[in-house]
């Protein structure tokens, strides 16, 4: 008979044993003992018998195409594969095109309806092994996460050959630091990409010490900058000293990637030194979020306008785009009705605004909520300072609740006893019960109450107080960064009056009140 040979090597096998050299060698020593002959052969080391996307396979089934072979020889089979489905399948294909495939150390042959139920038998086994072992390794792979496990290290670090000890590699950590200083800047991730492109910069891939394996394109080999790139450089909380492992889980059989829930990642704070402070990569993440949810684009590798996606017209809801006007010294942006623009006034008004009035609503408003935040604190430690005044007066009514909840709670069990003994009026107590059974819960509801007060108070004002200084230390700025505004407001909305006055309302993030509605003279 015409026979094929297939012999195939996965990582986690005995490598002594099951070496290709060895597999083949037991395979031919069959064949020229039974008379076959060897019409070719195909093999894949290092790859999972779960999956059937193989390169040897591929070849096996372009002969079985042709019709050049009558006979599979493999020495089990689970060389041919372990998933226990698509072995079935792939086996029965070979049958429906003649080809038997033959077990030589296990002495099963495929057309033998005899060895069905083997057969069965050991495509179980097959795929149990196979997902057993997986198990144990993820359980391994699951255990260094906890601990902290770093596969590649990331651009910016290098690890010393004699200590093993993670450091700065600066030279990459300035590229970084960069790329971080650029996107808060304004520009796009499309843009940032351009600009280490041109100047020749190499891709975080290159500083990770990865290996670059034969089957890379020669372009990959150039590494290149992504929007892609710049987006993982910019999200890898590694920067800040935090490593983040067990983000996803992988399976090479289902070719699935499933994202773990953050509470049930693992997180190691200080692991590494940090390059990016935390205030810095959560400005980064705030205007990630901001851009993505506004849908920002930049024009022609530009940096993007200040307002770009926030502004939004009242009326129709079109955005509020950027324009350049004026000429040298006198350059100024201006926002108008997208709808105005492209479709003219028949369909909506111009809403013309320019970005220097709309930085000083901005600053105005949030002047004015700093001044009403502190001024809310001082009403929250004015509640502290009284509780501590009329303590002896808190706790002597606190006195009064539980006595009264003591007196409630004899009656309770008097009338208990009372029901025992006249069953015939058994809702009439059952409603007495209930009735001092919730002033009981209503007692101790102001109990916790006059206990806690003090705590919330305290808290409260403490918020209020960090809040207070996130936005002093904003104004300080001489100017408002971008970074800034997309962290604090949600949203501008103008309006444009009869007379082409606007009015301009801020809505911000968090749990701030939306602010104050401004009224300008658009022609300014």
């Amino acid at each position: 008979m015409k026979a094929w040979l297939y012999y195939r090597l996965s990582r986690d096998e005995d490598q002594e044993m099951n070496s290709l050299q060895n597999q083949r060698q037991i395979l031919v020593d069959y064949a020229e003992q039974n008379g076959h002959e060897i019409v070719g052969e195909s093999f894949d080391d290092n790859v999972s018998g779960m999956t059937f996307d193989r390169k040897g396979l591929r070849e096996l089934e372009a002969a079985v195409d042709k019709d050049e072979i009558e006979l599979v020889l493999v020495k089990d089979l689970s060389r041919l594969g372990r998933h226990r489905t698509q072995s079935a399948l792939f086996i029965e294909h070979l049958r429906m095109n003649n080809v038997k495939v033959y077990s030589v150390t296990e002495g099963i042959d495929t057309t033998d309806e005899n060895d069905d139920l083997l057969i069965g038998f050991k495509q179980i086994y097959n795929d149990f092994y196979a997902k057993d072992i997986g198990r144990k390794i993820r359980s391994g792979i699951n255990q260094k996460q906890k601990k902290g496990l770093i596969v590649h290290l990331p651009m910016g670090y290098c690890k010393d050959k004699l200590t093993g000890e993670v450091k700065v590699d600066e030279i990459a950590a300035d590229i970084v630091r960069e790329v971080y200083m650029k996107f808060l800047d304004g520009y796009g991730l499309c843009s940032i990409a351009r600009e280490m492109n041109r100047r020749g910069i190499k891709s975080p891939e290159y500083f990770s010490h990865r290996k670059a394996g034969s089957q890379r394109t020669e372009m990959c080999k150039k590494f290149l900058w992504a929007q892609t790139t710049v987006k993982r450089l910019l999200t890898n909380e590694i920067y800040t000293g935090t490593l983040v492992n067990h983000k996803t889980v992988t399976s090479k059989i289902y070719k699935t990637m499933t994202f773990v829930p953050e509470e049930e990642r693992f997180r190691h704070e200080n692991f590494v030194p940090a390059i990016i402070d935390k205030a810095t990569f959560e400005k980064v993440q705030a205007v990630i979020n901001s851009r993505k949810k506004n849908a920002v684009r930049t024009k022609n590798g530009g940096v993007i306008h200040r307002y770009s996606g926030l502004i939004k017209c009242a009326e129709c809801g079109a955005i509020l785009v950027a324009k350049q006007r004026g000429s040298g010294d006198s350059k100024y942006i201006e926002y108008t009705c997208n709808s105005n623009h492209r479709y003219g006034k028949q369909y909506c008004t111009p809403h013309r605004i320019h970005e220097s009035q709309l930085d000083k609503i901005v600053s105005d408003e949030l002047y004015y909520l700093l001044d009403n935040i502190l001024a809310e604190s001082q009403k929250y430690d004015r509640i502290v300072k009284d509780w501590h005044k009329n303590r002896p007066k808190y706790e002597r009514r606190i006195g009064q609740y539980q006595s009264r909840i003591k007196l409630l709670n004899g009656q309770i069990q008097d009338i208990l006893m009372e029901r025992i003994s006249d069953k015939a009026h058994t809702d009439m107590y059952n409603e007495m019960i209930a009735k001092r059974e919730a002033e009981v819960r209503e007692l101790e509801a102001k109990i916790e109450e006059n206990l806690r007060y003090d705590e919330f108070s305290k808290a409260r004002s403490s918020e209020l107080k960090s809040t207070a200084e996130i936005l002093e230390d904003i104004l300080t700025e001489p100017k408002l960064t971008d970074a800034d505004l997309r962290m604090l407001v949600d949203k501008v909305l103008v309006h444009q009056n009869d007379d082409k006055s606007l009015e301009v309302k801020l809505v911000f993030n968090g749990a701030f009140s939306p602010s104050r509605t401004v009224e300008i003279n658009s022609e300014k």
